[in-house]
């Protein structure tokens, strides 16, 4: 059974929370189009949106991911991509207009899949701590269960600028915005200080998470999704100076 917010009754500042998420309210408004050109593309747009497993399109993304993750994007011609899936290389020109297209489409679904956990994920947690620690956790799990997309995410779109403004930057918007709601939530409870700019948490946040992807994609270091995630939010939340009120005081008198 498809997950849906609207089923369950949620406190308003949690519902707040799960409403911040790309997707969490209305639905995309269809318009029909006329012509050969139009029909394929409006064919491809409902592919994409069903995210049918399985079949020829999926295959196609799911293969370009691994091929690019492998041999990089200059270095991945469609041709590859297409027998990776298992199709002609026509077939992929079916659905998408070249090998950039289906990298867009690609990363796209995979940021779309990722929301909808998070949304999911979020719906039964209320305390802003473990709402922080369910985004933590499942950023990581998502790639550490997908290194191909890890590799593709850490290095093949980070060399393209015009891909990050054009693309990958508003996916990045939606998760920090993601971020700072559950901050400032906390903030009004009384759980995190509030002169802290959520801006700045969030922030923290995924460049402690990226980082951590980074270095196991660079090296191969394998980490615990769950035990990661704890222990970088217990760092951003916490510190790393002892819980002594006298070195307290003494930082504050030098503040």
């Amino acid at each position: 059974m498809r997950f849906s917010p609207s089923r369950i009754r949620l406190p308003p500042q949690r519902r707040q929370v799960i409403r911040s998420l790309p997707g969490s309210e209305g639905t995309l408004k269809r318009t029909s189009n006329h012509g050969e050109g139009d029909a394929r593309a409006q064919s491809s747009g409902a592919e994409a949106q069903g995210g049918l497993k399985g079949d020829k399109y999926q295959r196609i993304l799911d293969a370009a991911i691994e091929v690019i993750a492998e041999n990089g994007y200059f270095n991945s011609p469609v041709s590859a991509i297409a027998a990776r899936a298992g199709v002609a290389d026509g077939t992929i020109y079916l659905y998408f207009k070249n090998k950039d297209h289906v990298l867009r489409t690609a990363i796209d679904s995979a940021f779309k899949d990722f929301f909808a956990r998070v949304r999911e994920a979020l719906a039964p947690v209320s305390g802003a701590r473990e709402q922080l620690h369910t985004v933590a956790r499942l950023q990581l799990e998502t790639l550490a269960a997908h290194r191909s997309l890890a590799i593709v995410m850490q290095t093949e779109v980070r060399q393209s600028a015009k891909f990050i403004a054009e693309f990958s930057h508003q996916h990045l918007v939606d998760y920090l915005n993601l971020v700072r709601e559950i901050v400032r939530k906390g903030q009004q409870e009384g759980v995190f200080r509030p002169e802290i700019p959520d801006r700045v948490v969030a922030h923290c946040l995924f460049g402690a998470l990226d980082e951590m992807v980074s270095s196991w994609v660079f090296t191969g270091r394998a980490f615990d999704p769950q035990t990661t995630a704890a222990q970088l939010l217990d760092v951003i939340l916490n510190g790393v100076a002892e819980n002594d009120p006298g070195n307290a005081a003494e930082e504050n008198g030098h503040a």
